[in-house]
């Protein structure tokens, strides 16, 4: 296959040098076996002229005959004629096989009941209009009238309901969010008080314990203290009394003057003494056992403390009673006396005090001792806090949810209300083209026959003519018809076949002037070929008769061979006037014409010299050479095109190689004029 040539003149006339170099010892003696061969240069001039050239893909391919083409009805009904039998040769138009056409002429006689039909009614819109058909489109219109005055009555109470509704759903969300950051605002201050609360609640526990541990330390200091105190009180009793072993007989000189005015004082007061002092060491047994102290314990012997000093004040009080009811003696003296009662009322004093002092002590204990309970108020309290807090929480969430759930409502009611309204005006244009359809026809009635109707009758005369002209066409599907001189090769139906919609059954004819030729182009040309393009095809059998084709088909799938890729290209005969005979295989030069380009400026490729990216020619003027720019476009091995520089006729000097013998003295050039011209229209001006 000869392909399409990207030619550089620079590196062309390089190559052209090298190959003359390396060729010059073994090139000169091929020109002659006996003669000596000398190679030179010769200058010679040449002139810029018009030329056409082509760009072509030339390939070698052979020929095909395309042997049959099957013909089928499109019809599913009965076979009822079959003219032609395999082997027997036709004419074009022939009919070769028929089906049942009664559907067919059935179509026609109902397509010419139409036609008479439509003109019927033509005739008949020239009839009188009947008065009541007036009536009745009077009416319509006012029907159609009110119609839509009610429509768009009810469109304006919807468009205001719309407004009122998505009015009211706003505001009620507008509420709902104020509410709730109101809610989040109190909700924030509840969380802050909780917080303070708790810290309120931990610093009174903790104040409280600490309370608690300095009382009790601060009371079992009293109570030691106590004790010495009340042993002092009984022991000064006990001195005016002198009750105990200690002191019984100590206050013989004055004892008979102490219950002189009343008797039982005395021996109650000693009674009394008594109950105080087993209290008092009943209770300093208790304390002295004790091993450690707590609110319980403390509460007990505070209990005994109270009895205790209850009776020490019994006690006092009698002696002091005693004393009062003593009798002035030279040795128990008034003064004696006095003194002695200041003191008993003294501790009786003290003793009332401790009364109130212990009973206020059991109190403040009764309060220590509930630190349990304190602890339980205080979770109480917080618990109630939290469950306040957690309520709120619980609510924000469900306002939160109620907006975004209002918001959804607000969208679907804008939306369900926009569908309506839609749907309204929809109904409302289909109202107001109602009334104008009645008004027209109201119109009509009046102004009968209008030209519309007039026209519009026509019309349907016309469809029902080309119709009743379509049911005739139709006959043609009824048959199958030979489209060309051709040769039956195989027919498969017979007659009364029941043909189906999928029936694979064929008529098969020949032609035997129909020949293809399939060409494999490379990766390169491919991408230069379309449909229809132009080509010449040359067959060996007739070398002198070129022939006419075109590009029927071009199949883009890659065939791979030895790791060439190609693709196939169909051709077909396009010159109705070969009428030679041509077989299968018959080898054929195919030259796929993909561009031509008419009277160019072409010159000598040789001519052209390069120098830096530039192109130079030597051009003569007035018999003398200038070296002269250039620019180049379309080139070959052989010729180049000139764009700008030279112009027709202008004349260039050139200088070739050249081989002559001593014998003839003959020259011979070392290149050849190729037989075809390569153009790449991508390549831009000076560029190759």
């Amino acid at each position: 296959m000869k392909s399409k040539i990207s030619f550089n003149l620079k590196y062309f006339l390089s190559w052209m040098v090298l190959v003359l170099l390396i060729n010059y010892n073994t090139f000169l003696p091929s020109l002659g076996s006996s003669s000596t061969n000398i190679a030179s240069t010769e200058s010679s001039n040449l002139k810029v002229e018009l030329w056409n050239i082509e760009e072509s893909i030339d390939v070698v391919w052979n020929s095909e005959l395309v042997d049959e083409q099957s013909l089928k009805f499109t019809k599913a009904w009965t076979i009822t004629k079959v003219y032609y039998k395999a082997g027997d040769s036709i004419k074009k138009w022939d009919i070769i096989a028929e089906i049942d056409n009664s559907d067919a002429y059935d179509a026609i006689e109902e397509a010419k009941i139409s036609l008479e039909n439509a003109k019927l009614s033509l005739s008949d819109l020239y009839d009188d209009v009947d008065e009541s058909k007036k009536l009745q489109a009077e009416n319509n219109i006012i029907t159609a009238q009110k119609n839509l005055e009610i429509a768009n009555t009810e469109l304006i109470n919807l468009k205001s309901s719309q407004e009122n509704s998505l009015n009211k759903l706003t505001d009620s969300i507008s509420i709902s969010e104020k509410e709730l950051l109101t809610a989040k605002s109190n909700l924030t201050i509840s969380e802050s008080e909780l917080d303070i609360l708790k810290k309120e609640k931990e610093n009174s526990y903790n104040n409280t314990i600490s309370n608690k541990d300095n009382t009790i330390i601060q009371l079992e200091n009293w109570l030691s203290s106590e004790l010495s105190n009340i042993s002092k009180t009984l022991e000064q009793v006990d001195y005016i009394l002198w009750v105990t072993p200690k002191n019984e007989n100590k206050n013989d000189y004055y004892d008979i003057y102490l219950w002189a005015k009343l008797a039982w004082v005395k021996d109650s007061a000693k009674t009394s003494f008594w109950k105080s002092l087993s209290y008092y060491t009943a209770l300093d047994l208790k304390i002295n056992n004790f091993i450690t102290w707590d609110t319980d314990e403390l509460q007990s012997i505070f209990d005994d403390f109270l009895v205790l000093y209850k009776e020490l004040e019994n006690t006092t009080n009698l002696t002091y009673n005693t004393l009062e009811s003593s009798v002035e003696s030279s040795t128990f003296s008034q003064s004696d006396i006095d003194s002695k009662k200041s003191s008993m009322s003294s501790y009786r004093s003290n003793a009332q005090s401790k009364i109130i002092s212990i009973t206020s002590s059991i109190n403040n204990l009764k309060t220590l001792t509930n630190t349990d309970l304190l602890s339980q108020t205080n979770a109480n309290t917080i618990s109630q806090k939290e469950a306040s807090v957690n309520s709120s929480k619980l609510s924000i969430e469900k306002q939160e949810k109620d907006i975004e759930s209002s918001k959804k409502s607000y969208e679907q009611t804008k939306i369900e209300f926009a569908t309506s309204i839609k749907s309204k005006e929809n109904n409302i244009k289909s109202l107001e083209n109602n009334l104008e359809l009645v008004k027209i026809t109201q119109t009509e009635l009046l102004d009968w026959p209008t030209s519309s109707n007039i026209t519009k009758a026509n019309n349907s005369i016309k469809q029902a003519e080309l119709k009743l002209k379509s049911a005739y066409e139709n006959l043609d599907d009824y048959t199958l018809t030979a489209p060309f001189d051709w040769v039956v090769r195989k027919i498969d139906y017979m007659v009364w076949d029941n043909l189906t919609t999928d029936n694979d059954k064929y008529v098969y004819i020949e032609n035997p002037n129909l020949l293809e030729i399939t060409v494999k182009l490379d990766q390169i040309d491919i991408m230069s070929v379309k449909l229809w393009m132009e080509a010449t095809v040359t067959f060996d059998a007739y070398p002198t008769v070129p022939v006419k084709a075109v590009i029927s088909s071009i199949d883009t799938t890659p065939i791979s061979s030895s790791w060439v890729v190609s693709y196939e290209v169909k051709l077909i005969l396009s010159d109705e006037d070969f009428k030679w005979n041509v077989l299968s295989w018959f080898s054929a030069d195919v030259k796929i014409i993909t561009t031509s380009k008419n009277d160019i400026l072409l010159l000598k490729s040789s001519a052209i010299t390069e120098k830096e990216w530039k192109y130079y020619v030597n051009l003569l003027k007035n018999w003398s050479s200038t070296e002269t720019e250039i620019t180049v476009w379309l080139a070959s091995w052989w010729k180049t095109e000139i764009l700008s520089g030279l112009n027709e006729w202008d004349e260039v000097s050139i200088k070739e190689f050249s081989v002559t013998t001593k014998e003839d003295t003959s020259s011979k050039t070392l290149f050849s004029t190729p037989t075809r011209t390569w153009w790449n229209p991508d390549r831009q001006p000076g560029w190759f």
